[in-house]
């Protein structure tokens, strides 16, 4: 493992955990899905970015990162070629849904692979395949909301609230307007 490709991956990772946590926080959620793009579908680095993501929060440090370990979140990472998808859970919310079986509601609508998984944490991945049409960006693009309608099935992330003047938005595309 590139060790600077390591170092992007883990800060990318511990500033979305802040970014997440501080959403959660506001918008009362207990799940968040998101994208990354430094583990460039590699599915041990994401697994490094989620795991940044849940860093406890170092109070000394000048730069606050992690912090989310308390949230469940599905985070998308792709290259041309993979989509390599993690699916986090933590213990107190394993009663009300497993990261295998949601990570599988979402592998089976595209033929994806679950790499490995459990009721915490599940990996797997899907694979373009052009002549089909499959290309890994606009799967990524289409599976998030999914992941967040599977949630909603479970009465685990708060329906859109369409007579709202909140401008707030959850989920990926919160961070694109950082």
């Amino acid at each position: 493992m590139d060790p600077k490709l390591l170092k992007k991956v883990i800060k990318e990772g511990g500033k979305r955990g802040v970014e997440i946590d501080g959403a959660a926080t506001m918008g009362g959620l207990q799940f968040f899905c998101t994208k990354v793009d430094e583990p460039q579908g590699n599915s041990e680095l994401l697994i490094k970015s989620v795991e940044a993501m849940n860093a406890e929060v170092d109070e000394s440090e000048e730069e606050r990162k992690g912090g989310s370990g308390a949230i469940g979140k599905m985070v998308f990472s792709c290259d041309d070629k993979t989509l390599a998808i993690v699916a986090y859970v933590p213990a107190d919310k394993q009663a009300s849904i497993s990261a295998k079986v949601w990570l599988e509601a979402i592998l089976s609508q595209y033929e994806g692979k679950l790499v490995r998984g459990d009721a915490g944490l599940a990996v797997g991945e899907i694979y373009s395949n052009p002549e089909k049409g499959k290309f890994t960006l606009k799967i990524r693009d289409e599976a998030l909301p999914k992941a967040i309608a599977f949630l909603r099935t479970k009465g685990l992330f708060p329906e859109a609230d369409s007579d709202s003047d909140s401008s707030f938005v959850m989920g990926d595309d919160y961070f694109d307007e950082l």
